[in-house]
């Protein structure tokens, strides 16, 4: 075997100590990357929570700045490595009771339909992200509230929780997304009483319909009950948990046959990955894997 130079054994090993540094330089400092008005982000590795905090508002509306600072928020966490499971949740007594209806009454046909436009980009941005969400409920979900709390993956409500899109009740129908995934969470004939009515259910009704997926008791720290809901996935591969979503979310959306198709796609990377030989590994050596999310 042919001796490796001592020169670029040394390149290869300071490559690693700069990649080393780098990787701790972004876990000790993307804390600080940003500061937002109406958006709180705490990481505590491979947790993160999005949370929604309007000082200013007792509904916890989504204004037009709040929106913004969502978008830059999430793409902040999409280019973190290190986050496995993000919760999104509002306040200690509202989750959000969706748009600011006293910032937008005046705005003419042209400025709503950019307003909701991108509201809907930033949706779908929470939507694609390449980990586990889970949206905690800790109060009101109406609305544009609601509609954000189904682009997560999961659903956690405390028992005061209420839950409509309540746009009927204003002269106008969800903007957000709320007529298109309210049926594909709980079925056509639910979601369009819901819309046509604008009615409120409690967490017993969402948990029956599949809205949510976990009621916790009433004395219950929602997001203590958070973590343990999420401990599931963390010792699963993060690579598999990724394609898994992608396979589901994406093939969800297309006929069979397509959605067949991008299944094998997916299978053949995960195949592909490091975690799955550790996998195959582990099963036929009748241990735990060891996964590194490669």
């Amino acid at each position: 075997m042919a001796k490796i130079p001592d020169e670029l054994k040394q390149a290869e090993g300071l490559k690693s100590v700069r990649a080393d540094i780098k990787r701790r330089r972004l876990k000790l400092c993307r804390e600080d990357l940003v500061e937002y008005k109406h958006i709180v982000l705490e990481r505590d590795y491979p947790f993160a929570t999005l949370r929604i905090r309007r000082t200013d508002d007792d509904g916890n509306s989504l204004n037009i700045e709040a929106v913004r600072d969502l978008r830059d928020a999430l793409i902040e966490l999409a280019d973190d490595p290190n986050i496995k499971v993000l919760f999104v949740t509002g306040n200690d007594r509202v989750f959000s009771v969706g748009a600011d209806v006293a910032q937008i009454k005046d705005l003419n046909p042209w400025e709503v339909r950019d307003l909701v436009r991108r509201g809907k980009d930033v949706f779908q941005r929470l939507e694609e992200l390449d980990f586990v969400t889970i949206a905690l409920l800790n109060g009101l979900a109406l609305g544009g509230g609601l509609e954000l709390a189904m682009c997560c993956d999961f659903r956690i409500s405390s028992p005061k929780a209420r839950f409509g899109l309540v746009e009927a009740k204003i002269g106008l129908i969800p903007g957000w997304g709320g007529t298109q995934r309210l049926p594909k969470i709980i079925g056509m004939a639910r979601a369009l009483e819901m819309v046509y009515t604008g009615e409120t259910i409690k967490p017993d009704e969402a948990l029956r319909l599949g809205l949510v997926q976990q009621i916790i008791g009433k004395d219950d720290d929602i997001e203590e009950e958070g973590r343990k809901y999420a401990e599931k996935f963390l010792k699963l591969s993060k690579v598999s948990l990724m394609l898994g979503k992608r396979a589901v979310r994406t093939g969800f959306e297309m006929p069979l046959i397509y959605g067949n198709a991008l299944e094998s796609e997916l299978f053949t990377l995960a195949w592909a990955s490091k975690d799955r030989m550790e996998g195959f590994d582990a099963f036929l050596q009748k241990r735990k894997p060891d996964f590194k999310d490669e």
